[in-house]
């Protein structure tokens, strides 16, 4: 499975000085995302053509609590083993795994899909699986980071043990919308963000063993890179 279509000519990364940093608002390429609410009162995220409900920490962990929810991990499978919410499936975003625990499931199933981007991947996984007939799939808004912050339960490495880099880059405003992913050579972990209305990027990076000699790869809507971790946090990346 790959994450999106390989460009077919692999840029060289051109790092200069650095400009401003974005945000990362997930909208599908086609339809608005951002502000919507559904009848939960939950902000939505538009992708694929479905709408994905962003649930509140505190109501998923109430959930999870009274074993009301499947929490399903849509990072990649090197950050799931690292560390992962203390009961949560590996599903990676955006089409799950070979042997995905959904196959299993009904469809009323209440699914909580998260990431840790906060929310990006987990959007993309969600609409996956809403397209594919489950009824009650809702992305975690705080993301991973936010329940390790609350304290409440996982598995593995802290996640205080894993540093944040950050890896600010341009892409061409006509692809405003279209994704960025990052990824291990391996791809078994990975991030996302968006271009941004001016052509700019921005991913934070919280990948386990990893450090600035590792050779990650880059795809931007049009170009793509194999580049260290070092070099990728030392600039603004571009074609």
């Amino acid at each position: 499975m790959r994450r999106r279509t390989v460009l077919g000519a692999v840029g060289i990364a051109s790092i200069s000085g650095l400009s401003g940093c974005l945000g990362s608002i997930l909208e599908d390429e086609d339809s608005p995302g951002g502000d919507a609410t559904n009848d939960e009162g939950y902000d939505t995220e538009s992708q694929g053509g479905q709408t994905v409900p962003l649930v509140p920490l505190e109501d998923a962990y109430e959930w999870y609590e009274a074993d009301e929810a499947e929490f399903l991990d849509t990072r990649g499978a090197g950050q799931y083993g690292a560390s992962h919410i203390e009961g949560a499936h590996l599903s990676t975003a955006p089409d799950g795994v070979e042997d995905d625990p959904t196959k299993e499931w009904s469809e009323d199933t209440r699914i909580v899909t998260y990431c840790g981007c906060p929310h990006s991947l987990a959007v993309l996984r969600a609409s996956e699986l809403l397209a594919n007939g489950f009824e009650n799939v809702y992305a975690l808004d705080e993301g991973y980071n936010g329940w390790t912050d609350a304290g409440y339960p996982t598995v593995g490495e802290s996640a205080e043990s894993i540093p944040t880099f950050e890896i600010v880059g341009r892409s061409s405003p006509d692809h405003e919308g279209e994704y960025v992913w990052l990824s291990t050579l391996d791809e078994s972990q990975q991030e996302i963000s968006q271009v941004e209305a001016d052509g700019s990027y921005e991913l934070l990076v919280r990948f386990a063993d990893v450090d600035e000699e590792t050779v990650l790869s880059l795809e931007a809507p049009d170009y793509a890179l194999e580049a260290t971790l070092g070099e990728l946090t030392s600039g603004v990346v571009d074609a």
